[in-house]
């Protein structure tokens, strides 16, 4: 798989603009991390299997491939992130789409061996933000050149690449963790994945913003 993408070095809006993601800094406090970490941890038991072996585009234009991994459905403070008016007007700003709208989130759950093959998120998801609650959770893979491909396209990409594609034209992004900032990307416009984790557990925050 390529290097990263230096996505950070552009200005925010010209990042989103010619790359679909942008890193936001400064928007989540110490003690609000803290929280939405101890609030993931203390609702382990509430998690719900995302387990399907098949290819298929959806309904909505979103594309799926198999996929291993478990959604841990959100408490209070993460709620009250996922609709914190604070956030959403800087997402506007950085993304400059001024009519997004939060639909809410949730935290995803791998465990050892878990993955997410090539897809991409709901036609909710234009904006997608995400940030690690584990250390060390690996990047996720990245193909901004299939940006807004059609799914039989992406479903070549499968056949071709099989579901964790490398080569020319495949990057990675990373997530923050801990430092006040999260990553937003285009979630239902760029096909992402992520490979089996081979840590013992990782645990990612994800939200969707829409632009109506």
């Amino acid at each position: 798989m390529d290097t990263e993408a230096p996505v950070e070095r552009l200005p925010a809006r010209a990042a989103w603009e010619e790359t679909g993601t942008v890193v936001v800094p400064g928007v989540l406090e110490p003690d609000r991390f803290k929280a939405l970490v101890e609030e993931a941890h203390g609702r382990l038991d509430l998690v719900t299997p995302h387990v399907h072996e098949h290819t298929a585009a959806h309904r909505d234009g979103s594309f799926a491939s198999p996929v291993h991994c478990g959604f841990i459905p959100p408490g209070p403070v993460l709620e009250a992130l996922a609709y914190d008016k604070t956030l959403l007007m800087t997402l506007r700003e950085a993304t400059g789409i001024p009519r997004l709208i939060p639909r809410g989130g949730a935290v995803v759950l791998y465990k050892e061996g878990d993955f997410q093959g090539l897809h991409t998120d709901s036609v909710k998801s234009t904006v997608t933000v995400a940030f690690a609650l584990t250390e060390d959770l690996p990047p996720m893979g990245w193909a901004p050149e299939l940006m807004g491909a059609f799914p039989d396209r992406l479903g070549e990409v499968v056949t071709e690449h099989g579901i964790f594609p490398e080569g020319e034209g495949y990057t990675s992004l990373s997530h923050p963790y801990g430092d006040g900032s999260v990553r937003a990307f285009a979630g239902y416009h760029v096909p992402h994945w992520r490979r089996a984790l081979t840590l013992p557990m990782g645990m990612l925050v994800t939200m969707s913003f829409m632009d109506l």
